[in-house]
């Protein structure tokens, strides 16, 4: 586990290549772990860590949005309540009965669903922290992130990705745009995205241009008749000259012009 402030640790694990994170935050009330990773046994130095610091605090888990590296842990914690946004039971339900072969079956236990949701925003005051849970639609319908005003954290789930966002919200540019607008006016020192190292808020300003552009470059691209499959963009393009884009990121934003061809 990873300390990142005095109450903030985070458990980063290879997901298919995308560096991935788990993370614990402890207040003096509750105790709460956001995002649960692919398997209940991702989950074990949280637990460990759990045992060792967090007493007689209530612990509830956070599920930053239903995509499966985010989720599939939660039977780690049985019992626990879980929050999260108000469509991510829905979604969690249809991801376990997709067809779409890039998912990974459920793990034998199961991915127990979030029981306390809300719509926009869900506020546990526990002073001196007060945490946030913020709705940040755009990179899915259910996406939120966590914002601890006293440490003036933000643990972004994948609203913000660092080298580059991926795109899995039909028709979300717009709303994603926005969403990362909004996030600007938080008073925000370092972002942890769930793939990526922790950073300041120029993450938010590089995810900001390279949605933007790779849409206005791909529509530009459509309307003088490129094909789907003749999008020759290296993400280089897209990207300030030192960001470093290793073949996993590559792919991912191939299928991100694939994905806003099919949109523009």
């Amino acid at each position: 586990m990873e300390q990142l402030g005095a109450d903030v640790w985070v458990h980063r694990i290879d997901v298919e290549g995308f560096p991935t994170i788990s993370a614990l935050v402890l207040t003096p009330a509750r105790a709460f772990v956001v995002d649960t990773l692919m398997r209940p046994q991702d989950m074990s130095p949280v637990l460990e860590l759990l045992a060792e610091r967090a007493g007689e605090r209530r612990l509830l888990v956070v599920n930053t949005h239903h995509h499966w590296d985010h989720v599939y842990g939660n039977a780690a914690f049985p019992g626990v309540d879980i929050v999260a946004q108000r469509a991510c039971p829905r979604l969690i339900l249809a991801q376990g009965s997709t067809a779409d072969e890039s998912v990974p079956l459920q793990p034998p236990e199961g991915v127990p669903l979030p029981g306390i949701t809300f719509g926009d925003r869900l506020t546990y005051s526990d002073e001196p922290e007060t945490v946030h849970l913020i709705h940040t639609p755009g990179h899915s319908e259910d996406s939120l992130v966590v914002f601890l005003a006293g440490a003036r954290l933000l643990l972004a789930g994948d609203t913000l990705e660092w080298p580059l966002p991926n795109f899995a919200q039909r028709d979300g540019k717009d709303v994603w745009v926005r969403t990362l607008r909004q996030l600007k006016q938080l008073p925000v020192d370092v972002i942890v995205p769930s793939h990526g190292p922790a950073m300041g808020k120029a993450l938010i300003d590089a995810n900001e241009r390279y949605i933007t552009e790779v849409y206005e470059v791909v529509a530009a691209a459509k309307r003088a008749g490129a094909g789907r499959h003749d999008l020759v963009m290296p993400a280089s393009a897209f990207l300030a000259a030192d960001v470093v884009v290793d073949e996993v990121y590559a792919r991912a934003h191939a299928g991100n012009l694939a994905w806003a061809w099919d949109e523009v």
